[in-house]
């Protein structure tokens, strides 16, 4: 039990900025502690649904929408985000692989990246204003937690391709089926509360992004980088946010 705990302790570390302290830190223990990261994203979409929640009673719901979204930055330390903008600035920059992973290195924000940010930062906005007050805490919880389980699954599906050591090198070992497992349960939990028809219709939706994203890294550098996970869980989320609005205005 001290040993889970302790993964779960190197999550909370890595992958948001949630203060808890000193640990005893190893790379083993952070490859490993990747099967609690849609439990990161159920504790993300707790914090913003939560606050969305307790701004709305006082505010409208744009604000409240605005103040959420600032939150969940906060407390994931934006690094998906991050992720997203070196995406589209290396992959759209870039025409080589060698380029590519330069521009995606470089901490500097190119034009690429900052209309991605944007149009992503403008879909969410709509979208949170979009869906209903009381159920948009829910939603927000399912997107984060989900959209977390694909990235391992790309992990699980593709390779590491730096090779000097970056935050993410622990990327390149190999995750158990184990890990994967239990990555899925912390996942399909808050599915219980969706109805059928959005469990059926987001599926099949983050299965062709996967395989799509998967084909086009492939085939532009050969396979995966912190970068392009990052990138995974945003299209993923607003591909889940997409899939609630259009399947909820039928059922």
């Amino acid at each position: 039990m001290w040993r889970q705990f302790n993964l779960l302790l190197h999550a909370i570390m890595f992958y948001s900025r949630i203060p808890i302290g000193k640990i005893s830190y190893s790379e083993e223990n952070q490859t490993q502690s990747i099967r609690f990261f849609p439990l990161i994203g159920i504790i993300v979409g707790v914090i913003g649904g939560g606050i969305f929640m307790a701004c709305s009673y006082i505010l409208p719901q744009a604000v409240a929408a605005i103040i959420s979204i600032i939150a969940m930055l906060l407390t994931s330390g934006a690094m998906h985000e991050d992720g997203l903008s070196d995406f589209f600035d290396g992959f759209g920059g870039g025409y080589t692989k060698e380029r590519i992973l330069e521009i995606m290195k470089d901490s500097r924000v190119g034009v690429y990246g900052a209309v991605s940010l944007t149009i992503l930062f403008l879909f969410k906005f709509a979208i949170y204003t979009s869906i209903d007050i009381t159920t948009l805490p829910l939603v927000i919880i399912v997107a984060n937690a989900s959209s977390r389980f694909m990235v391992l699954v790309m992990m699980k599906s593709s390779v590491y391709v730096r090779i000097e050591k970056s935050k993410s090198s622990h990327s390149r070992n190999p995750i158990s089926l184990i890990t994967l497992l239990v990555a899925f349960i912390f996942a399909g939990v808050p599915f219980v509360f969706m109805p059928w028809q959005i469990i059926l219709s987001v599926i099949p939706v983050y299965t062709i992004i996967l395989i799509l994203f998967r084909q086009y890294t492939q085939k532009k550098i050969g396979g995966f980088t912190g970068d392009v996970l990052g990138a995974l869980q945003q299209l993923c989320e607003v591909g889940f946010y997409i899939v609630f609005l259009s399947v909820t205005s039928y059922i």
